[in-house]
């Protein structure tokens, strides 16, 4: 296994030396259940528990629950140190408030006495309004909730939940709220934190989603890119293959031959200005036809959210470089499967 266990004493205790990155110790007393061996290892580095004499992974995929930083002087460690959850910018006050329940029983269960509750009840709402004493707090626990909502339904990870998160809040401190619907600007956010994590979504799922029309999403996203500063990185077709490839039902093949294609026409000419949705639709129409798993232009333009004749003009500029050395089969296209394009 290569691992060097560290040597404990006799006794049934759990050993108190703090593990490196790369370096094991016995921690507990655990049997092996295939040699019956007590000297077990656990990886660290792995997160396994491991029978150092013949070798068998008694467990995986072990939760680490040292600190996720590194420390290399006692004042480092003593400054990084904290308690708690950690920080989340889609959280009220980055999830580091304090927070005072509505109990009616103490921490021992005993029942707290009617002019206690009342105290409580005053404490816990002055605790709640001096918690928005700043420009914007009043709407950020609302507009943190709805970036929660449109982030699940869009089944977006947590990435990008923070980042819009952040967006929203450094929204709501310049002021950029007033006049707009909080709904606009969740979805301007989420569309900027799309584009800039590297997994965008097009204006026409953000409007299904939200409820907003595409040109007011546009409006309030230029107005947070002009007040805020927002280095947002072009969307490029590549980025939208993997996520329309799946909802089309198409193979790792047709995937990886419409990169190709993309690859081909970026390098042919890196100054076009073509729709990034268009051309990857028309790439995988095309890696498609290639090979032999054919959708209808129908169904690939509802997936992409684009209009049969955008993507009928944009496989004509393609044809023109690529139908010379490709092989198309015969016969007519078949039928969208079920559930693809809906």
């Amino acid at each position: 296994m290569g691992c060097q266990p560290v040597e404990v004493s006799e006794t049934p205790q759990i050993a108190s030396l703090k593990p490196s990155k790369n370096q094991t110790v016995v921690e507990e007393e655990l049997r092996c259940p295939e040699c019956g061996s007590e000297h077990i290892v656990r990886d660290y580095a792995r997160g396994e528990i491991v029978c150092d004499t013949c070798g068998l992974v008694i467990s995986e995929s072990q939760i680490d629950e040292g600190p996720e930083w590194t420390a290399y002087s006692p004042e480092e460690s003593d400054k990084l140190a904290r308690t708690g959850a950690p920080r989340s910018f889609s959280t009220g006050g980055m999830g580091l408030t304090t927070v005072i329940p509505s109990a009616n029983r103490d921490a021992r269960g005993n029942v707290i006495p009617m002019k206690e509750r009342e105290k409580f009840y005053r404490i816990r709402k002055l605790q709640r309004h001096s918690s928005h004493s700043r420009p914007g707090e009043r709407s950020l626990p609302e507009t943190l909730r709805s970036v929660d909502r449109v982030t699940a339904l869009l089944g977006l990870p947590r990435p990008v939940r923070e980042e819009a998160g952040f967006i929203c809040k450094k929204a709501l401190e310049r002021g950029l709220l007033r006049g707009r619907s909080i709904e606009a600007l969740v979805a301007a956010a989420i569309y900027a934190a799309c584009r800039i994590t590297g997994v965008p979504r097009t204006l026409d799922e953000l409007q299904q989603t939200t409820g907003i029309r595409k040109k007011v999403i546009g409006k309030t996203y230029s107005a947070l890119l002009r007040e805020l500063g927002l280095r947002v990185p072009p969307s490029k077709p590549a980025d939208y293959v993997s996520r329309f490839c799946s909802e089309l039902g198409l193979s790792q093949t047709v995937h990886a031959e419409a990169l190709r294609i993309i690859k081909e026409i970026e390098a042919a000419d890196p100054s076009a200005s073509l729709s990034p949705i268009g051309t990857a639709a028309s790439a995988i129409y095309l890696a498609s036809l290639s090979q032999g798993e054919r959708r209808p232009q129908k169904a690939i333009a509802k997936v992409a959210g684009v209009s049969e004749v955008t993507l009928r003009n944009r496989f004509r500029f393609m044809d023109e470089k690529y139908m010379e050395t490709l092989v198309l089969p015969r016969g007519r296209v078949p039928r969208a499967q079920p559930g693809v394009g809906r």
